[in-house]
């Protein structure tokens, strides 16, 4: 098993001369790969998703 520093580097991060919302997915698809993650993403894009609200007691 590798560092998850390698798995960046070989999605060739960090990369000051692309765009951030392109460095963004792509950190995010590395962290989806490394930790075996995965997001309904139908249900991210056309529903809702549960939230809680906390307030202050």
């Amino acid at each position: 098993m590798t560092d998850g520093t390698t798995w960046l580097t070989a999605a060739g991060l960090p990369d000051p001369e692309r765009d951030r919302r392109e460095v963004h997915r792509t950190a995010l698809g590395v962290i989806e790969k490394f930790f075996g993650l995965s997001l309904p993403k139908d249900l991210i894009v056309n529903g809702t998703l549960p939230a809680v609200l906390l307030e202050p007691a």
